[in-house]
């Protein structure tokens, strides 16, 4: 090293520990602040984690508590209950790749001769208008197809047989009407000409 670049280092170094002297106190508290702040983002993530845990573990209680209570609400009722979270295995084609996976459904009953999926909810959940349920409910349909789809809310006690009527059971409704009415209007001309 020349003599020059010493002279800068020491110059340097000089001005550091100067600095460092100067501003001793401040440089502690921003330190401590620092500390502070890396602790107090630690504790909150794991209390917000703690919490999280428990409101999982909460529904999850709650939601077996209501399928209990279900089970003896549908037996009450005159429904045979004939599986209790029934699976059904699935193939979904992606890209012409197969994909496995499982529905499922909280109940399979009978009832008279007709058999129903149940969905029990709990809660908030245990309305058709929410597109989550409606479209768990029509999963439930095309996979299981049963004579009905029942969703129970455990909430309110209130069971709902749920019915869908889409695209083509539509337009044969429709067919249907039309051909009642063209069948009544042909009998009621024929009538009128012949009498």
């Amino acid at each position: 090293m020349t003599m020059g670049s010493r002279q800068i280092l020491f110059a340097a170094q000089e001005s550091i520990e100067r600095f460092l002297f100067q501003y001793q106190s401040q440089l502690a508290v921003w330190v401590l602040v620092l500390l502070a702040f890396f602790t107090g983002a630690l504790l909150y993530r794991s209390l917000w984690m703690l919490w999280r845990r428990w409101r999982t573990n909460l529904r999850f209680r709650r939601g077996a508590q209501a399928e209990k209570q279900a089970a003896k609400f549908l037996r009450r009722r005159g429904y045979k209950i004939i599986a209790a979270q029934l699976s059904e295995p699935i193939l979904i084609y992606v890209d012409g790749e197969p994909q496995k996976s499982m529905v499922r459904a909280d109940f399979l009953v009978r009832r008279r001769w007709k058999t129903y999926i149940v969905e029990v909810k709990s809660g908030q959940q245990g309305t058709v208008r929410l597109p989550n349920v409606r479209r768990q409910l029509l999963e439930y349909k095309l996979v299981y197809q049963p004579d009905g789809i029942l969703l129970l809310d455990m909430e309110h006690h209130n069971l709902q047989e749920i019915r869908f009527a889409y695209g083509a059971q539509r337009r044969k409704k429709w067919l249907r009407i039309t051909l009642l009415i063209l069948a009544l209007g042909s009998l009621i001309w024929c009538l009128w000409q012949f009498f």
